[in-house]
């Protein structure tokens, strides 16, 4: 299936695959979680990461076991810090 994942505000160098601004499709595995899609990124699972799937958060306590589908779009913030 086909993902599209926009990375906002990514600290460093964007993954392989990703254009200038943070966007790529990536083909997954069906039945790929948010968690799933956040190891394949290589994110680290020490931090938690803010996701939207279509516009959507999903809080942290779902990222292992909200599935993703074909065609869904999913946004992801790294962790925020300052007031």
């Amino acid at each position: 299936m086909n993902v599209k994942v926009k990375l906002v505000s990514m600290p460093g160098h964007q993954p392989s695959g990703f254009d200038e601004f943070g966007n790529a499709t990536l083909k997954l595995d069906s039945q790929t979680t948010v968690t799933g899609l956040l190891a394949q990124l290589r994110l680290s699972d020490l931090e938690t990461y803010m996701v939207l799937v279509n516009g959507t958060v999903i809080p942290p306590s779902e990222h292992g076991s909200h599935v993703l589908a074909d065609g869904d779009e999913a946004a992801v913030f790294p962790p925020m810090e300052g007031g």
